[in-house]
């Protein structure tokens, strides 16, 4: 399952959920704002920012890049 670790008011992490909900990929998302278990989550990948996405096979991307998605997702 891909992790994607958010906050409330973040136009970049709206633009990753909507991009892995176009490419009907199922994902979950992990507010930092909103639990203290996924803020600490979130700090082990040691990042500051969000969104960070988690995919499966490890790889992590900071932000949104559209070149970078498609290529972990194979689209």
């Amino acid at each position: 399952m891909i992790i994607v670790y958010t906050k409330t008011q973040c136009p970049e992490c709206s633009k990753v959920k909507f991009g892995l909900s176009a490419a009907g990929v199922a994902y979950e998302t992990r507010n930092i704002e909103e639990s203290d278990q996924y803020k600490q989550e979130h700090a082990q990948y040691g990042y500051s920012a969000v969104p960070v996405t988690v995919f499966p096979s490890g790889k992590v991307l900071v932000g949104f890049d559209h070149g970078d998605f498609s290529m972990e997702l194979g689209l």
